[in-house]
């Protein structure tokens, strides 16, 4: 990793830094990083499916493909040699996943003894200390690392042994969270009531329909194609119940050290209780960036970071639930109160002086588009009112194309109600799937609605 910093510090002091964004699945947001990262001075160039949010951007310089495909498994076996052609015809500085699966598949190409020596180079530049891929990508290998650390968690336990688990149940009392691995925003979480609302689930994680059955066996053999041989078969967490509200921190970070970030509690989620946030407020919480100091201070990480907790308001208290080894949703919003980590990180890889910035009174509401006219699509002028902010990416015409036909299909009935709400700016018609490539410049990361 010396040798590259050696190489590429001088030259990346007198040119704009380059960042090649992988993501394997096209899920909402992702197209708001990239585009943060170029209004702050990043080339970029993304390998990814077409039609993918993130590749449309305008700023986008240069789009690699992955095969198309519905799901994630097609675009795994090809994701490292189409890596290794990237990352030779364009030169990246740093690699950024997208999406839980990319940040997984990229930890492992890092470690596989296939891999180019700089590539290899790159990716520990990119993620930091290889020693903490493995509990980074996984939710019970996280709760191991953070049970020594003197954190606050929830009580967990891991077993493949469906008795052990209910037993415990038991024990704890219900409710109870069971969690499978390899699965995130919501997915693959159930809060279990009863004993037999637990049985039940744990049933379903270990059969399920035929067609579960069928899609685990094809990705068993995808994720071992990739390398990642134990991902299928990993048991499930099972976690006591924590109250409270829903929060995150997201930082950036440079081997080990937290450069920046910021903190977020979500007001609204969709699907309810355990989908993703569609509306979020800023917080200011000692404990969640005490935390998420110790764990990126523990992986030796590098990049994005993000951290999911339960959030005792009437205490401050704020249990560590999970980790996400990437950017998520809200890692761009910082600037809105004084926090850029999306700066701080290319300066840190520069080797630039990090820029300090006054704490800023942002919004006191930020309403993430389109998940919240996902949650509602009724009564859109609320998205207008003071004291809410609408994080619409109206500056991004082919990006809005795109998210305009997935809220056409969700919400057809609402469609032309959502078009006039969003603003005449963004009622644009998308000729192709193709990834937009323009080279000019993002006009502005932050672009509050009319």
């Amino acid at each position: 990793m010396d040798g590259l910093r050696r190489d590429d510090d001088s030259a990346l002091r007198e040119r704009e830094p380059r960042v090649l964004f992988v993501a394997l699945a096209n899920d909402i947001g992702t197209d708001r990083l990239p585009a943060a990262l170029a209004a702050r001075g990043a080339a970029s160039a993304v390998l990814c499916p077409p039609g993918f949010y993130c590749a449309a951007v305008q700023a986008m310089g240069r789009w690699f493909p992955l095969p198309s495909h519905r799901g994630l498994w097609l675009g795994i076996p090809f994701l490292r040699p189409r890596l290794e052609a990237a990352c030779r015809d364009w030169g990246a500085d740093l690699i950024v996943p997208l999406d839980n699966v990319a940040a997984q598949c990229l930890r492992v190409i890092a470690t596989s003894k296939a891999v180019s020596p700089h590539l290899r180079l790159l990716l520990h530049k990119s993620f930091g200390a290889a020693s903490g891929y493995r509990p980074a990508c996984s939710r019970s290998g996280l709760m191991l690392l953070a049970s020594r650390l003197d954190v606050h968690l929830p009580r967990f336990c891991v077993s493949a042994d469906p008795a052990v688990l209910l037993d415990q149940a038991q024990d704890w009392g219900f409710p109870v969270v069971l969690k499978a691995e390899n699965t995130c925003g919501g997915h693959g979480v159930t809060i279990a009531r009863t004993a037999d609302e637990l049985r039940a689930a744990l049933a379903d994680l270990r059969d399920g329909s035929l067609k579960r059955r069928m899609r685990r066996a094809f990705g068993r053999l995808f994720w071992s194609m990739a390398g990642l041989n134990d991902t299928a078969s990993a048991p499930p967490l099972l976690q006591s119940f924590m109250p409270g509200v829903p929060a995150m921190r997201t930082v950036s970070a440079w081997q080990g050290e937290v450069l920046d970030g910021a903190s977020f509690v979500a007001e609204r989620v969709h699907p309810a209780p355990t989908g993703p946030s569609t509306v979020v407020r800023f917080v200011d919480n000692p404990e969640m960036a005490e935390t998420a100091r110790r764990i990126v201070a523990a992986l030796g990480c590098s990049g994005f970071v993000s951290f999911d907790f339960m959030l005792d308001e009437a205490t401050g208290r704020a249990a560590l639930i999970e980790a996400n080894p990437r950017p998520i949703g809200t890692t761009h919003l910082g600037p809105l109160f004084g926090h850029d980590a999306c700066a701080a990180l290319l300066a840190r890889l520069a080797d630039r002086p990090i820029p300090v910035q006054p704490e800023i009174a942002g919004p006191p509401l930020i309403a993430l588009f389109p998940k919240e006219i996902e949650r509602d699509p009724r009564n859109l002028r609320r998205l207008h009112a003071d004291p809410l902010y609408h994080d619409i990416p109206s500056g991004e015409p082919a990006v809005m194309a795109l998210y305009l036909q997935r809220l056409a299909q969700i919400h057809p009935e609402h469609i032309a109600e959502i078009k006039e709400a969003v603003g005449p700016e963004t009622r644009v018609r998308h000729e192709s799937r193709q990834p937009v490539r323009a080279a000019r410049a993002f006009e502005g990361a932050f672009v509050r609605a009319p």
